[in-house]
């Protein structure tokens, strides 16, 4: 049967010579896989985060749709840049990572939606991957909570700022953990080091894996942390 979704565009493998296999979050079904036919030809226009017009056969619930068509719905500038490309893919392989196939969550597309936008939008990049992170948490429901003004101490287990470290579960504190209580205060002002910046990040990275079944470690962060060290 022949339908349309809106997607953003996550991943392409290649299928064969000539075709590919790509990953869209889409609106109406969640992630999809799609065999893309001639893709290698066709796909130019596919960047990481690209929003675009799917027309497709297969059925509602099957694990591998048949790609029709792609037309790009909305024109982006961050393939371009040099940053912004790179945290667009730390972004794309982030919400993968982050939606179970086929699970449809329409404020999670639209969220996912309003941070490409945002991303294009932004002249400020050095806190984006981490502000984005902290943002995902929120929309996925285990957005790190603070208990009190004196709560410096982050514990990954029970996704709570406190202010005695546990003994037991695992938990952070000094620098990097009060700039993630930071941005969570939105406060818009932080100024730490280059290395307090990819300590905080790496914190959060292990604090989706906790919660995120199958999260695991992100190819693209190794990437995007020499680009931010620039």
């Amino acid at each position: 049967m022949k339908a349309t979704d809106k997607g953003i565009f996550l991943q392409r493998t290649a299928f064969s010579d000539s075709s590919l296999i790509v990953t869209f979050l889409t609106e109406k079904g969640g992630l999809q896989k799609f065999v893309f036919r001639g893709g290698k030809k066709k796909a130019h226009s596919l960047f990481p985060l690209s929003i675009a017009e799917l027309t497709y056969y297969g059925r509602a619930d099957s694990e591998l749709l048949n790609l029709v068509s792609v037309e790009g719905s909305k024109a982006l500038d961050f393939p371009f840049h040099p940053v912004k490309s790179t945290i667009a893919f730390f972004m794309a392989e982030t919400l993968r990572k982050c939606v179970a196939p086929s699970h449809i969550d329409h404020d999670f597309f639209t969220f996912a939606e309003n941070w490409i936008e945002e991303l294009n939008a932004s002249k400020e990049l050095l806190y984006f991957p981490l502000e984005f992170l902290i943002a995902c948490s929120d929309a996925l429901g285990f957005r790190p909570l603070i208990e009190d003004d004196n709560a410096t101490y982050f514990n990954l287990d029970a996704g709570v700022f406190q202010a005695i470290p546990s003994t037991v579960e695992r938990t952070e504190g000094g620098e990097a953990a009060h700039l993630i209580r930071q941005i969570l205060e939105y406060d818009k002002s932080p100024q730490l080091s280059k290395a307090h910046r990819e300590e905080a990040l790496e914190i959060m990275l292990r604090y989706f894996a906790i919660h995120v079944p199958r999260f695991g470690q992100l190819d693209s962060y190794e990437i995007v942390k020499e680009i931010l060290r620039a």
